[in-house]
């Protein structure tokens, strides 16, 4: 099943192709969503956080298979202001290519340090 391109930007990054938008429905934050074509790598980034983290939700994680469950990634860099294509770029090469992010379980508000 492909994914819905209306309301989104596309984005390249490699060689793989990219959905990102930021909405702030059923949430009080505004939130960053990427989506491969695939939908392989699936995350959901807060923007506006104390603690800047994403969320991975997708089958697959800084080229490691996951289970598919949501698990929440401290990101090494902080978020702007304002989202742009170039920060979308650097979350998507962090969330594929790198190694070892430091995973946080969730307190059901925020994101502990």
């Amino acid at each position: 099943m492909s994914v819905n391109t209306k309301n989104k930007r596309k984005i390249i990054v490699g060689k793989n192709n990219y959905l990102w938008y930021v909405d702030d429905y059923d949430s009080p934050y505004h939130i960053l969503h990427i989506v491969s074509n695939d939908k392989s790598l699936i995350l959901s980034c807060p923007v506006k956080t104390e603690t800047p983290y994403v969320i991975s939700k997708g089958r697959y994680f800084q080229n490691q298979k996951t289970d598919g469950n949501w698990h929440r990634y401290l990101l090494p860099f902080r978020i702007p202001e304002i989202i742009t294509p170039g920060f979308v770029s650097q979350v998507i090469v962090w969330a594929t290519n790198n190694k070892n992010a430091v995973q946080v379980k969730w307190n059901g508000k925020e994101i502990p340090i």
